[in-house]
């Protein structure tokens, strides 16, 4: 039997509190509708990069748009009201990349791209914004290959005019003008200490070109491509890692066995002990089959990276500073502006997803860590 999608119209708004974050799960063009004039101290965000990939059902998802055309109209909507509830001279950071179109679909028999970085800096220029900067960063272009089959080696042996080049990732940096232009400060300046913000800080920050170690917070699709050893192994470096939520131990249980992978054999997840004279460390599962399939690891053509966030905070904002995140996931940006000591707000149309920022928040706020891809890198 053919399974098919079925759209949705209308969002049950639901909305979580923290000391120092608002998740909101909404559309996120409906939300920023509510917020109050220059209320925000930055936006930074990762858009959808057009109609690659729909991360709901749901009418609203900005994925689900026959074409560029349609997307960008869509935007048209959400842009004017960021620039709106953004603070007078601050900036508002978008993470994009250009997309591949495969010859298969144009017709044209080879890639091509699609300039949707520079369609998307039009896009917040007609709307307001000012273009301070592209910051390019750097991909791993075997990697790039190995999902998109466009840059071979043998291809390239055959005829090398087919080949383009490997694609960075870039963030648009704009700004809304401050209220008094004659010296173009912020209505509320950033200001550093630069015994706190040395000259190397600024010099590599200052450059528009950045790398970044690719280290992001774990999200619904990657947990389920994990075998049960990766997972088992993840949970015991996590417990030791940080406190224990008897809730959050039960949820992990129940979202594992909703996929169907959690064992009836032996406990994948159990209590771990931070006091080395319990040894609750032994691995039981070391004789099974771990070579099951990885499936959904990417998914994200590009997920935003947890050090580049971290880096435009520090350069763009103050402690305490309210930080907007339209189209925030599984919660990296909120994650990273709480454990800086700012206060976020998030909106998420995919519920799996807000309920994983929402976790990934109270996480930040209990100063404990949150498993990343780094945790699972070398299992």
């Amino acid at each position: 039997m053919t399974e098919t999608l079925k759209r949705t119209l209308g969002v049950d708004r639901s909305e979580v509190k923290g000391q120092r974050f608002v998740s909101i799960r909404n559309d996120c063009v409906n939300e920023c509708e509510l917020w109050p004039d220059n209320s925000i101290d930055m936006i930074l965000t990762s858009i959808p990069f057009g109609n690659q990939y729909e991360y709901s059902p749901a009418l609203e998802d900005f994925g689900h748009n026959a074409s560029d055309k349609e997307f960008f109209e869509q935007m048209g909507y959400l842009v004017p009201n960021l620039l709106r509830i953004l603070r007078p001279g601050r900036i508002a950071a978008i993470h994009v990349k250009d997309r591949i179109q495969f010859g298969k679909v144009t017709g044209k028999g080879m890639p091509t791209v699609n300039r949707f970085s520079d369609k998307t800096a039009d896009c917040f220029e007609q709307n307001g914004f000012h273009f301070m900067a592209r910051i390019t960063i750097d991909t791993d272009v075997v990697r790039e290959n190995n999902q998109t089959y466009r840059l071979g080696w043998s291809e390239n042996a055959k005829d090398s005019s087919k080949m383009g080049a490997g694609m960075p990732e870039y963030v648009l940096v704009f700004r809304k003008l401050p209220t008094d232009t004659s010296d173009a400060y912020a209505d509320v300046p950033v200001v550093k200490s630069k015994e706190d913000y040395t000259r190397a800080d600024w010099q590599l920050d200052a450059a528009g070109f950045w790398r970044s170690c690719g280290n992001r917070l774990l999200d619904p699709e990657y947990l389920a491509g994990l075998d049960v050893q990766a997972l088992g192994a993840w949970w015991r470096g996590y417990c030791l890692q940080g406190g224990y939520n008897y809730q959050e131990h039960v949820d992990l249980a129940k979202r594992v066995d909703e996929n169907g992978r959690l064992p009836s054999s032996f406990m994948l997840f159990p209590p771990i002990s931070r006091n080395k004279d319990v040894w609750t460390d032994i691995t039981r599962m070391k004789t099974l089959n771990t070579e099951q399939s990885r499936q959904g690891w990417e998914k994200h053509v590009c997920p935003l990276q947890l050090d580049v966030i971290d880096r435009l905070l520090r350069r763009y904002t103050n402690d305490g500073d309210c930080v907007l995140d339209p189209f925030s996931g599984i919660g990296s940006v909120p994650y990273c502006a709480v454990k800086m000591n700012r206060t976020a707000v998030g909106i998420e149309l995919n519920e799996d997803y807000w309920k994983f920022g929402v976790g990934y928040c109270e996480i930040a706020e209990q100063k404990l860590t949150a498993p990343t891809l780094f945790d699972t890198a070398n299992l």
